[in-house]
């Protein structure tokens, strides 16, 4: 496994690697008023992000060739996935159907074999609809879920855990607080818009026994429509022979490899 699908894949054994050390019992009330007040604001921000009708979200991912990926995702399992290298979109239509496309410059680096020149010709500004049963399907699909940062913001809300607070940041104009859970090497930080509705805007994974960069999502809008409009029939290529190439050539950091 790579060390960025390495990264990516530790997310989901979180739930059960991760280990969150509570806050320990202060010297005074103001303290222990400011460590409430701490723990509620986390609260409400993993509130605002479990409760929310839609999420945009921007996180590496080993299925993105070394980039980052942007998904948008809504209650009715609306999704649009974008590689931000501009090496495919995904499409995901409430009821699972799913379309890939991968672009041309993608393509020309693999039309150097037979398989590469195939794949070229059939998907050049075309759309693959994926079979619910293919590993490029699941991924997606698990993209989409925010599985793993879901169950996160579940850890992270259980009664009793408490949350540090860490020196305030500004990131894109905004004042962003940082609420750390564990300590050093096993711990996870969710940074809350300081000012207005306290959305969560960042949630980071230090784990560096596991990976050795921490593991980043950044939570970029909530609430903004999701649409998804199925291509065209002109645009779709609907075939297992070319799915099953797309796997082997195009899919490069998909689990079960």
């Amino acid at each position: 496994m790579t060390s960025r699908a390495k990264r990516f894949a530790i997310l989901g054994a979180a739930g059960a690697v991760l280990t969150l050390t509570a806050c320990e019992g202060g010297a005074s009330s103001a303290g222990e008023n400011g460590r409430r007040a701490d723990s509620e604001l986390l609260s409400q921000s993993l509130q605002l992000f479990k409760a929310a009708s839609s999420v945009r979200v921007s996180a590496d991912s080993a299925v993105a060739m070394g980039g980052r990926v942007d998904i948008s995702v809504d209650r009715d399992d609306n999704c649009r996935v974008t590689a931000q290298n501009r090496v495919f979109h995904v499409a995901v239509e409430r009821g699972g159907r799913t379309w890939m496309n991968w672009s041309d410059d993608l393509l020309d680096i693999g039309a150097v074999s037979p398989e590469g020149v195939q794949l070229k010709q059939e998907l050049s500004g075309k759309w693959l609809e994926l079979s619910p049963k293919g590993r490029i399907h699941r991924s997606m699909a698990d993209l989409c879920a925010l599985t793993a940062v879901r169950q996160l913001a579940d850890q992270m809300a259980t009664p009793g855990r408490r949350a540090v607070r860490d020196t305030e940041i500004t990131e894109q104009g905004e004042r962003l607080v940082p609420l750390r859970q564990g300590g050093q090497g096993n711990s996870v930080t969710v940074y809350v818009k300081a000012d207005g509705t306290p959305y969560m805007r960042r949630l980071t994974v230090d784990m560096p026994t596991v990976a050795p960069q921490p593991v980043d999502f950044q939570f970029q809008g909530y609430g903004e429509s999701v649409t998804v409009q199925p291509p065209k029939v002109t645009q779709t290529v609907r075939s297992a022979r070319i799915e099953a190439l797309a796997e082997k050539n195009l899919a490069a950091g998909l689990p079960g490899r």
